[in-house]
């Protein structure tokens, strides 16, 4: 993807904003974020200067209004975004955001141009109003501090929280996506607990469908068969804690459900190409890096 576009970026000394991003400039930096497709996101408490414009941006943006006022700018639209409100700013175009009010609190997503976002995609802006928008600002700030912490870090976990609030939230907001957007719910249950024996006929049977019909479905809508989705969820928790530093592979393969270690080695290398155990050697180098230990003289 792209990087290349126009930006005019100029916030003041007077505002405030965290944030966390995927590439090595970022900090801090959270690798698994690529994993949702995120680019960049955090918080920000808007004074003083204010006012952010792109032109031809390869990424959508998402802007969750929780207190006072912005002016999303499309072109030569301007619309408002108050609080509970959220503002999808599709990629390319000529798009930004300026404050409005004297002081304007908001979280914001910068989310890149795949097709797991293609719901966002779209000739113009849009403004809708949405519930919770303050639980998903909390949540966004708590894993700006959490990945800022290099041992014991819950950065991961708090992904996980920011996504699912995300997820409810477009869910509502974006009525076009809904169906894609249930059919996803299903299986962001496996984040939270891989270890439970998930079965294709259980999902179809909650969805409401055959498996046959159920397969189908998430081939046309997700892009890959029900039990890839499993796997890919499973590898993807399996991916997050062993980033953590915090587990053994061998601690990891039971937390994700897999009886045996050789068999998660297996699986996880076939699904991002290394073995579990680089990442938590990668993570452990990153650690000592770090925090390098004093021998006495």
């Amino acid at each position: 993807m792209s990087m290349i576009y126009q930006e005019l970026f100029e916030i003041g000394p007077e505002a405030q904003q965290m944030s966390v991003g995927v590439r090595p400039f970022h900090h801090p930096q959270l690798s698994s974020l690529a994993e949702h497709h995120i680019h960049f996101m955090g918080v920000s408490e808007a004074r003083g200067q204010f006012h952010v414009e792109r032109m031809g941006a390869p990424f959508h943006i998402l802007l969750i209004g929780v207190e006072g006022q912005g002016e999303i700018i499309d072109g030569e639209r301007r619309l408002i975004l108050g609080p509970n409100q959220l503002a999808v700013l599709p990629a390319y175009g000529h798009r930004g955001f300026q404050r409005r009010s004297e002081h304007w609190r908001f979280a914001w997503l910068l989310l890149d141009d795949v097709p797991y976002w293609n719901k966002l995609a779209g000739s113009q802006a849009s403004v809708v109003s949405v519930q919770y928008a303050h639980n998903l600002f909390y949540a966004l700030h708590t894993l700006c501090f959490e990945a800022r912490i290099e041992q014991k870090s819950q950065a991961c976990s708090a992904l996980l929280l920011v996504m699912a609030l995300l997820q409810r939230m477009l869910s509502g907001a974006v009525p076009s996506a809904a169906l894609p957007n249930r059919l996803q719910q299903l299986f962001t249950g496996i984040l939270y607990a891989p270890t439970q024996g998930w079965r294709v006929d259980v999902l179809a049977q909650q969805y409401g469908v055959s498996a046959a019909h159920f397969q189908r479905l998430c081939l046309k809508h997700l892009g890959a068969t029900p039990q890839q989705l499993i796997i890919q969820h499973r590898m993807q928790r399996a991916h997050q804690l062993l980033s953590s530093g915090n587990h053994s592979v061998s601690d990891v393969a039971i937390m994700v459900g897999y009886e045996e270690v050789a068999s998660f080695s297996r699986r996880f290398r076939s699904h991002f190409g290394l073995p579990p155990g680089e990442i938590s050697r990668a993570q452990h180098r990153k650690q000592s890096d770090t925090h390098p230990s004093i021998t006495p003289n």
